[in-house]
């Protein structure tokens, strides 16, 4: 426990109520608090600490300031001022600021004295014996030099340097990692500094935060005349929302975070770079060729590191592609990585960038994105609240003109209406990551032509550059993936999809590549391409609860019970695939152990087993029996001497449809069960059968499981969908549910909640 969070202990109570409001779990006196559906925040009160167990992080009163208000320990120590939970801090009458030179020898030092003291700042300059002294004349002959200059010349040259009105906000700058500095005398005071910037900033990138008043301007145009000459760029920056003479400490105390700050500089540069380029005045010749570049700008000065939102995944500056088939969860997955990126969390395992984010869907209702968000929530362990002002979402379901170009007669495309709304919209908010979905609604030409591919994603790649980040849209696949042809086909039209972004992934069902049963609740996420990174590494994941979770982040007995369901679900499908085959084989098979066709032993023998043993077909045997989906001795068909012949059966009254994740009555559903229809329609082996009409009865074809767990909402937020998988979009539903009886075992009944006995809810 560090010093601070000993000292502020006895607040926890108080400051966690103001934070998160009331509790959940625990009444005001209890010495344990906590938030959250399931309690996953807990407040330690005797001990002053916290912990969030879904986010794996904890501290002191201080850290969870910092965390729920996004600041730093400065801002921190405010708020608990601005509370009235501590005495404001003395101020100290006098504060030293020492000038180094590049080596960190101090040159000269400046004393603060503060407001209401004239003049406010006096500097000293060596005394001769190794001192300093402020007197008349003291600076004579004296070295100007910028602002700790040794932290500068140490500091990566491709970082931003934030050049400040004064020390005091430097300092809050290098405390936070950034790279700063300021000029000796106050604001606009350049003069003396040319020989030093001459020799220690060519190549860099500086900004001059500008404070909100009127010296706050003249020392932003005094700085871009004095560094222009000798730097790659420079540019001023005034940060919204700054009162009255504030500055960059109190934008900082107000929320603001140093990866905003380098986002809004980096917008900053790219913003100026396309006024210069459409400027008639900057570019006389109008016909020369934009963009150049070579050894003549690059000798000398290091290459800016490639830099990344979602780490070797989503690349800043480029537009990107997020492929899938329908009911797959495009949906969720985008807007589940646009939260974690909003709440500066890993998404899945995938280091992300802590940035504002957009999710733009032209499909779901905003009321739709509601519901999601809550699922999506209660995973991350996050509240609405901590999102405010770092995600937002547009619905334009239903809205005409969603088109983001239109092509002129020459071939050439322009930006509508839509895609200026929605430049606009981002650049507002300050977003870095913005998600379009899907690339039917908005992209507005022939998706075989390769040139209009090309210029459409050339829009989104110019708007990745504006706001310093990356559009990533979403696209369905070729249609032959759905029907079993992955090889190729993750893009559909002209393969100028792939070829013009710079990051393709790539959202699946995990199918095993041994034949074995697969979980339809079990995803990957491919990255297809990389022009960064090495191509083909994957993330699997799962569905669960409404979001998508990694196996491993689930409590232990959660993991354990999905993994034995859904190992029962896959065993229980191929036991009755290949009862459909044996009887369409003519060959009858028994449940009797004694019998020399007892059903398991020979179906372990088949090639289409997939893997399989005999004791999986023998307990897969045994529940189809008791959920009377396979009935015993039943009469096949007429033997040589004209009698029946007797064996196993699918029940022809129960054909099996798989319910999972994807359901028609968009309710939650915590039991096995098994529903029925008058035909399958479903996916056998990974292959949609009669290219995606209902197959027939399963008393044919034998295509029937037991599903499991809790539904997903209909459309791309859901694993599947009523379109996916052959199943038909309209029409009267084909489905009745049937109450299971699912024997007296601790786990294989309902409670009165309606919860599976055994689970930790």
């Amino acid at each position: 426990m560090t010093l601070a969070q000993d000292t502020f202990a006895p607040l926890i109570r108080d400051v966690a109520v103001a934070l998160l409001g009331d509790p959940d779990h625990g009444k005001p006196g209890d010495d344990t608090l906590r938030w959250g559906s399931r309690g996953s925040f807990k407040v330690d009160i005797p001990e002053g600490v916290w912990h969030d167990k879904a986010a794996n992080v904890g501290g002191g009163v201080i850290d969870l300031i910092m965390r729920e208000r996004r600041c730093d320990k400065v801002g921190a120590l405010q708020w608990l001022e601005g509370e009235g939970m501590i005495e404001p801090r003395e101020k100290h009458a006098k504060t030293f600021y020492d000038y180094t030179d590049e080596h960190g020898a101090v040159v000269f030092r400046v004393e603060r004295l503060g407001k209401g003291h004239a003049p406010p700042f006096l500097q000293h300059g060596p005394d001769g014996r190794g001192g300093f002294i402020c007197r008349k004349g003291c600076m004579n002959g004296v070295r100007k030099v910028p602002y700790r200059l040794d932290r500068l010349v140490k500091a990566d040259p491709s970082a931003v340097v934030f050049w400040t009105e004064g020390e005091k906000d430097c300092d809050r700058l290098i405390s936070l990692g950034l790279v700063a500095t300021t000029n000796p005398g106050g604001a606009a005071k350049f003069n003396g500094l040319d020989g030093v910037i001459a020799k220690h900033f060519p190549g860099r990138r500086v900004v001059i935060l500008e404070d909100n008043d009127e010296a706050g301007a003249k020392h932003v145009a005094a700085g871009i005349a004095a560094l222009r000459p000798h730097v790659a760029a420079v540019e001023g920056l005034l940060l919204s929302g700054l009162p009255p003479k504030g500055d960059v400490s109190d934008w900082l105390s107000a929320g603001g975070t140093a990866q905003e700050l380098i986002t809004l500089a980096e917008r900053a540069f790219v913003a100026a770079d396309i006024d210069v380029e459409q400027s008639p005045a900057a570019n006389p010749n109008p016909d020369a060729l934009p963009g150049e570049s070579g050894p003549e700008q690059w000798d000398g000065n290091t290459p800016p590191p490639r830099r990344f939102i979602a780490k070797d995944w989503i690349v800043r500056g480029s537009a990107g592609l997020l492929g899938g088939q329908d009911g797959v969860g495009k949906s969720l997955l985008a807007q589940q990585m646009a939260t974690c990126a909003a709440s500066g969390l890993p998404f899945l395992g995938i280091e992300i960038e802590h940035v504002k984010a957009i999710y733009i869907t032209c499909e779901d209702s905003s009321d739709e994105m509601h519901l999601r968000q809550e699922s999506i929530n209660a995973a991350l362990g996050i509240t609405m609240a901590s999102l405010k002002g770092w995600l937002t979402t547009y619905s334009l379901k239903g809205q005409l003109g969603n088109e983001l170009g239109s092509f002129d007669a020459q071939g050439g495309i322009v930006p509508t209406k839509r895609y200026e709304q929605i430049r606009q919209a981002a650049l507002s908010f300050g977003a870095n990551l913005i998600f379009v979905d899907n690339a039917a609604h908005v992209f507005p030409g022939n998706e075989n032509a390769r040139h209009d591919v090309a210029a459409f994603l050339g829009l989104l790649e110019r708007l990745s550059l504006e706001i310093d980040g990356a559009v990533v849209l979403l696209a369905h696949p070729n249609k032959q993936h759905a029907q079993g042809n992955k090889q190729g086909n993750e893009t559909s039209g002209s393969t100028g999809w792939s070829a013009h972004v710079r990051n393709r992934l790539f959202l699946d069902w995990n199918t095993p590549d041994d034949g074995a049963p697969s979980d339809p609740d079990e995803r990957v996420l491919r990255r297809s391409k990389s022009n960064y990174a090495a191509r083909g590494e994957e993330v699997q994941f799962r569905w669960h609860k409404w979001a998508f979770v990694r196996d491993g982040d689930l409590p232990a007995n959660v993991g354990a019970e999905i993994a034995a369901v859904a190992r029962a679900n896959g065993e229980n499908e191929r036991f009755l695939s290949c009862l459909a085959k044996l009887t369409e084989e003519r060959r009858n098979v028994s449940h009797s152990r004694s019998a020399g066709n007892y059903a398991p032993k020979v179906m372990a023998a088949m090639p289409s087993a997939g893997g399989m043993k005999a004791r999986q077909f023998e307990a897969a045997l045994n529940r189809l029996l008791h959920l009377q989906a396979v009935l015993a001795a039943q009469p096949l068909w007429k033997g040589a001497d004209r009698k029946p012949v007797l064996g196993l059966a699918i029940n022809p009254e129960q054909n099996g449809v798989r319910e999972g994740a994807g359901r028609f009555d968009e309710k939650p559903q915590k039991t096995a069960r098994i529903v029925f229809a008058e035909t399958c329609g479903t996916v056998r082996d990974g292959e949609v059968e009669n290219g995606g009409k209902p197959c027939g009865t399963v008393g044919e074809r034998g295509c029937s499981s037991i599903s499991y767990l809790e539904g997903a909402a209909l459309g791309d937020a859901a694993p599947i969908d009523e379109g996916e998988r052959g199943w038909s979009k309209s029409g009267p539903s084909r489905i009745e549910t049937v109450s299971p009886d699912l024997g007296d075992g601790p786990d294989d009944d309902l409670d009165a909640n309606g919860n599976i006995l055994g689970w930790d809810n």
